[in-house]
């Protein structure tokens, strides 16, 4: 037990506790985000085989739109993921299937 609690105290004190809260998406309903220069929507949809979850990014740029489908059973995730420059984490997007509902999760930086 005292090495739980020292071990929560550490994890607090660098930061590691204030981890970005998921946010639940209600299926067909649709879920907006930015990442630097691309702007990303999300939406799910239930099928026999899972969420069949839809991502749609885009930048101000004509033709540049791609869609991505996949289908996440319980347990099973995702990231969507734009890179950035030299040296600079990439900004991510998580999706989650938790149970019935689909968790995201923004960037933090």
């Amino acid at each position: 037990m005292i090495r739980l609690l020292v071990a929560g105290a550490m994890l607090s004190a660098f930061g590691v506790a204030n981890v970005a809260r998921a946010e639940v998406i209600p299926a067909d309903a649709g879920l907006q985000a930015v990442l630097g220069a691309v702007n990303v929507t999300v939406y799910y949809h239930p099928v026999k085989a899972g969420y069949e979850v839809v991502t749609t990014a885009s930048t101000d740029q004509p033709d540049s739109t791609i869609r991505f489908v996949s289908t996440l059973a319980p347990g099973q995730d995702t990231i969507i993921s734009v890179p950035r420059g030299v040296g600079e984490a990439a900004l991510e997007l998580h999706l989650r299937r938790v149970g019935d509902r689909l968790e995201f999760q923004r960037p933090t930086s």
